[in-house]
């Protein structure tokens, strides 16, 4: 039988005591938790990192499609707008260093020389207000089951709570993450970590001696924490025409300013630290004869793909771990470290005073670029916001595992799509230099200012058990694809629904109805820089209206809905924008899959096309925005073979139709080969009438050049 520390025991206790209060077990074994109802999309998995949940120290670019492995994703709407996502949390010791399990003093950590305190995620569970809304795209439908919980009375739209045993310290972090769908709040999450002196070395599940427990002592220690990010990998594609590697043109530092919207807290000033995209010194000359990628300008239009600044700061931080209040001499230091020079390069005890930040480079360094310290970016950025000096004591005897509590808030600004679009343009047709569009990126230091000041006051509103106004939730929908139509519709599970998640008054106003036009993504390659984007299509106060049929569309052409809902702004009474509508995310009815309208197949076979003839796939212009290798048959019998040959009688593709007067071809072969230029002859043969009458054989030739 595995020996359990008393300890181990009252934990245990303590979690199934704490789980049957809550009407909710804790998962031992967690799949995948995500926030997923704002501007941002976050998965939290233990698997994705190799850490666990606190300590996903790893950049995650592996696999068979490394650009999609990173975790946070910001606008959700934007192509690979993923920002390489680090949590790394190397707890610093002071000179007396910590006792091994063996009683041994170490100057670092307990064992081995791992500068990464990985720890193990003991348990996790994710909570939302409602559960997620149910997507259906032809009977299809798009997201699984909800596996997780649903609290009515939760003040945020998503908590994600988990607890990490840290056994190179012996420390237990209990997390929880808060997540809003309000458009004011969806830019950040919050992040409250409380850390535990209780001694384990590893999770009560593993345990199986004495020694799997540090002995009684007093540690000493500052606790530097860095969410590490890159602005954006899409925008080096976009640019480069490659996948950067964590952020090796980006830069990171942080600025102070008091809070514009909780003057007179004691906590009157927050530390921001924050990352940019900067030169990338091996970019290509663009068009305009300019080399400098800040901000990584279009190379055809100019448009600034990567303007996200992600940052976070520090709202709250114990006293002690006898005093509760906030400390608002927190934090200690704002320090700078790299992935190569320090991370990888270094095991040296020296280390502890870089990211503490008082080695050479100082508390509150600039980045190295701006401080004369280097003449590119580094590989990896990292800025830490770092706090303490603590102490924690564990005394098995007195029962005394003491405990502190830090609270930080992560989010993303930006200058937005118009200022990114306009400015890149003017860039590219030399109207500003290269400092005036660096400028404008930096601008949005000035957004994600307003993202973390307005996650400020939610926390204060969280932290004293207020509510925090909320938007509608969102409904299910249901899209149908038809005949020279898309018939989109939605409704809620239940009449409560209508009534405001805070204060229970019924204040719906309306529904609306949003559709995207070729690819999913906004600026996707596939859309040919067409900048199509998602827009209003419909609007309704009729409640009983959820029904929308889209009869403005094109054949052949991809669609992409949403629907929200809409209050009437009456119980938004607290606090920011008073007596503002809110709608709720646009982000969580978003259907995945394309939708698109069809003619009935005809009751002849003399009015065959093929459409674009001819397509000029490589040059971009004619095709499908979002599908380019969409060759399209129309004007088809009801029943009928597809048969494709090149001009010299070479067989390629053979399909066999029925329903629809249309039929796609990705320009692929039988062999799943893309065909090369040419000439090409379509042939429509055994075709039949609705009621199986045959018709006639039809051929049409066609161009195609890739």
């Amino acid at each position: 039988m595995n020996y359990l520390s008393a300890l181990h025991k009252t934990l245990i206790g303590l979690l199934a005591a704490t789980a049957a209060g809550f009407g909710q077990e804790r998962n031992y074994d967690p799949f995948p938790m995500m926030i997923d109802v704002g501007s941002y999309n976050m998965s939290m998995n233990k698997l994705n990192g190799e850490g666990g949940l606190q300590s996903q120290f790893s950049w995650m670019l592996t696999g068979s499609n490394p650009q999609r492995t990173e975790i946070f994703y910001w606008p959700q709407d934007r192509w690979q707008s993923n920002l390489l996502y680090q949590i790394f949390n190397p707890l610093v010791l002071d000179d007396n260093g910590i006792l091994d399990e063996f009683g041994q003093r170490r100057p670092m950590y307990t064992r081995g020389d791992a500068l990464t305190n990985p720890g193990k995620t003991d348990w996790a569970m994710e909570v939302r207000r409602y559960r997620p809304p149910i997507i259906v795209v032809d009977g299809i439908p798009l997201n699984p089951p909800y596996r997780w919980y649903v609290d009515p009375t939760l003040k945020s739209d998503i908590k994600i709570e988990f607890e990490d045993v840290l056994g190179q310290f012996g420390l237990r972090s209990h997390v929880e993450v808060y997540a809003f769908s309000n458009p004011n709040f969806d830019d950040f999450f919050i992040w409250k970590a409380t850390h535990r002196f209780t001694g384990e070395i590893k999770r009560p599940l593993e345990a199986s001696a004495p020694t799997d427990t540090l002995p009684d002592q007093t540690i000493r220690f500052w606790w530097p924490i860095a969410f590490s990010f890159g602005p954006s990998k899409m925008g080096e594609y976009n640019t480069n025409g490659y996948f950067g590697y964590e952020g090796e043109d980006d830069l990171d530092s942080w600025f102070k300013r008091q809070s514009e919207l909780l003057p007179t807290k004691p906590r009157r000033e927050l530390y921001v630290a924050y990352y940019w995209d900067s030169d990338n010194p091996q970019a290509a000359i663009f068009a305009n004869g300019r080399s400098d990628d800040t901000g990584d300008p279009d190379r055809m239009t100019g448009f600034l793909h990567s303007t996200q600044i992600p940052g976070y700061t520090l709202l709250y931080a114990s006293t002690s771990y006898s005093n509760r209040t906030d400390d608002p001499a927190q934090p200690y230091a704002l320090a700078h470290a790299s992935i190569v020079e320090d991370l990888w390069g270094r095991r040296d005890v020296g280390l502890k005073q870089t990211y503490r930040g008082d080695d050479i480079r100082g508390r509150f360094p600039l980045d190295p670029i701006t401080a004369g310290l280097a003449t590119r970016p580094q590989k990896g950025p990292m800025r830490f916001i770092t706090v303490g000096p603590y102490e924690l004591t564990k005394n098995k005897s007195q029962n005394r595992y003491d405990s502190l509590t830090f609270v930080y808030a992560v989010g993303v600004g930006s200058i937005g799509w118009q200022a990114a679009d306009s400015i890149g343009r003017a860039w590219m047709n030399k109207q500003i230099t290269d400092a005036e569009k660096n400028a404008w990126v930096l601008k949005g230091t000035d957004s994600l200012w307003k993202v973390l000041d307005r996650a400020n006051w939610a926390w204060d509103r969280l932290s004293r058990g207020l509510s925090i106004p909320s938007p509608p939730p969102a409904p299910d929908i249901t899209v149908t694809c038809g005949p020279d139509r898309v018939t989109v519709s939605w409704s809620y599970p239940d009449p409560g629904y209508f009534k405001d998640p805070e204060t229970g008054t019924d204040d719906w106003s309306a529904w609306r109805v949003y559709r995207k036009q070729g690819a999913y993504f906004v600026n996707d390659p596939l859309d040919q820089r067409s900048a199509a984007r998602w827009e209003l299509v419909f609007e309704t106060t009729d409640r009983n209206q959820t029904t929308f049929v889209d009869k403005s569309v094109q054949r052949g052409v991809d669609y992409y809905y949403a629907v929200t809902a809409l209050d009437n702004g009456t119980q938004n009474n607290t606090g920011l924008d008073v007596g503002v509508k809110l709608e709720s995310s646009r982000f969580a009815t978003r259907s995945q899959l394309p939708a698109t309208s069809f003619k009935p197949g005809l009751n002849e076979s003399n009015m065959i096309r093929v459409v674009p003839n001819p397509a000029t796939v490589a040059a971009g212009g004619l095709g499908f925005a979002g599908t380019p290798n969409k060759i399209l048959f129309v004007n088809l019998p009801v029943k009928c073979t597809i048969q494709i040959y090149t001009e010299t009688g070479d067989h390629v593709k053979t399909i066999e139709h029925y329903g629809t007067a249309d039929h796609e071809w990705d320009q692929r072969t039988d062999e799943n080969q893309y065909v090369t230029s040419g000439i090409y002859v379509l042939a429509v043969t055994n075709c039949e009438g609705l009621n199986g009458e045959a018709l006639d054989n039809q051929f049409v030739k066609f161009v195609l050049v890739r």
